[in-house]
């Protein structure tokens, strides 16, 4: 098979989107959820299984330089106005497949009450 370019994919999905698409991928070490609030936030509550990766960071460009871009990533914040701009900057650093969710946190605890 050639090497053709890949095909980028962003999306932001409601919270139930999001949820179907995390379950869909339980076993699949290449989705990884992204939490981009603070360590006190991601330290209060998350979504299981989160990793934390901190957009007020100042090294947060270059944290984000080191993960592979060929994994499905999965972005959400408090509200959903800094994943939004997570999602760009992966966009523009070449990342493969981001989906952030809609309204964020506070979107997903809503939706799962």
């Amino acid at each position: 098979m050639s090497e053709n370019k890949k095909i980028q994919t962003f999306k932001s999905l409601t919270p139930l989107e999001a949820s179907d698409l995390i379950k869909k991928h339980v076993d699949n070490q290449d989705l990884i959820i992204l939490d981009v609030r603070t360590p006190w936030e991601f330290s209060k509550e998350h979504i299981e299984g989160a990793e934390n990766l901190d957009f007020t960071d100042p090294d947060f460009n270059e944290m984000v330089e080191k993960l592979d871009k060929d994994k499905i990533y999965v972005i959400y914040c408090k509200s959903g106005r800094r994943s939004d701009k997570v999602k760009e900057i992966l966009k523009n650093l070449g990342f493969i497949k981001i989906y952030s969710i809609k309204n964020g946190f506070k979107g997903w605890k809503a939706a799962k009450k």
